[in-house]
């Protein structure tokens, strides 16, 4: 708190309080402390905007944690990266937690899109094929876990018609398997909370597709035995980054 004081006598205009200690991290994430926010919230709420982080994976966390902490309002980051349409109202109770904005599928086909109109390396702005992967990762997360053979196209996607392919090959398989995208929930933003975080629960658990294919069962087999160079994943390496290919950093 004492922090906090200095830096807005100081003359800061707003403070944004992430819940959650430096120890609170990757399988240690847990919940945020929204009772500590709120104390923030009382002693400078007089003063200047207090804006709450952390906890916030759809509308109906969002409306629980301004009230609970009386915050001006939230800043969301993994969540959003993951769903850009997560302050909708898409998998919330009043939905029965389906998902009634567009899928992952179509985020991922939509940015891809934006990206050929708005290259991310472009100017000296963003970090070009990484910055891609990095976002194709994070809105395919469910499918990468149970589709390898996605997986290992993402990683290697060193270059947008690389990239256009893996995402097609969702599209393939999402339509051999009937996907449901009403049943989609996220799942790169909660890879740390399921074993550690007290209370959290599925409300709508997105199927397991049953099928596996032959090709990704014939990658899993010579995943050990294979020499590629460094391009293989590995979670230090998500995005094959060490495969000598510099794409600037992200």
């Amino acid at each position: 708190m004492d922090l906090y004081r200095r830096l807005v006598d100081a003359g800061a205009s707003m403070l944004t309080i992430h819940g959650r200690t430096r120890e609170q991290r990757q399988r240690k994430t847990g919940a945020a402390d929204w009772e500590f926010t709120k104390r923030v919230v009382d002693e400078f709420k007089d003063r200047i905007p207090v804006l709450s982080n952390g906890s916030i994976s759809n509308m109906d966390d969002v409306e629980r944690c301004l009230e609970e902490t009386g915050a001006d309002g939230v800043m969301v980051s993994e969540a959003i990266l993951e769903y850009p349409p997560l302050f909708m109202q898409t998998n919330v109770e009043a939905t029965n937690y389906k998902r009634t904005c567009p899928g992952r599928l179509q985020m991922a086909e939509d940015y891809l899109e934006l990206c050929k109109e708005y290259p991310p390396d472009a100017g000296g702005q963003g970090s070009g094929l990484k910055c891609i992967r990095a976002h194709l990762h994070r809105f395919l997360h469910a499918d990468l876990q149970t589709h390898t053979i996605v997986r290992d196209a993402v990683v290697r996607s060193f270059s947008m018609e690389a990239a256009d392919n893996a995402v097609k090959m969702v599209r393939d398989i999402h339509k051999e398997i009937n996907h449901d995208p009403t049943r989609e929930q996220l799942s790169w933003y909660v890879r740390h909370r399921m074993d550690w975080e007290e209370g959290f629960e599925n409300k709508n658990p997105e199927p397991v597709p049953e099928k596996v294919f032959v090709e990704e069962k014939k990658v899993e087999e010579v995943e050990d035995d294979e020499d590629d160079g460094g391009c293989g994943f590995s979670p230090s390496d998500p995005f094959g980054e060490s495969c000598g290919v510099e794409d600037g950093d992200y």
